[in-house]
């Protein structure tokens, strides 16, 4: 009886077991005055056996919250809003300066060291993801 209300639980309930991201090393620069727009990085592994796109963000410290890129054409860096970021199976994407990253646009506050921000990821099987991400200073990001 115990295994047949286990296998009815596991088919009524198809998103219990829903594939995300194993999301370390969690970090958002703290913004000097005068600038309302930062960023954020982390290391996103994927353990899963599912493909997992992260098709959008959000967060409780900016009015918005974006998915960015960053490359070099020529002697150019170029930063631009992406749609989705796709993490195969068994990989893992590392969120970087000067790599992807996530924008947090339009703060609606001073971003400190030593304080927090929730970040949440929205997959593409229709899942989301809370994250705790510590606000740190500056120099103490590394790329």
């Amino acid at each position: 009886m115990k295994k047949f209300l286990f296998l009815l639980a596991i088919l009524i309930s198809p998103f219990a077991f829903s594939a995300q991201l194993e999301i370390s090393n969690s970090k958002v620069r703290a913004n000097i005055p005068g600038s309302d727009n930062t960023a954020g990085y982390m290391v996103a592994a994927n353990f899963t056996k599912d493909d997992i796109s992260i098709i959008g963000v959000e967060s409780d410290i900016a009015e918005f919250t974006e998915l960015h890129s960053h490359t070099m054409k020529g002697d150019r860096m170029i930063m631009r809003h992406v749609k989705k970021v796709d993490i195969d199976a068994g990989e893992t994407a590392y969120f970087a300066p000067n790599k992807y990253h996530i924008m947090f646009i339009n703060l609606k506050s001073r971003a400190k060291h030593g304080e927090s921000a929730k970040v949440t990821f929205h997959y593409n099987d229709g899942t989301s993801q809370t994250v705790a991400f510590d606000i740190i200073d500056p120099k103490e990001i590394s790329g």
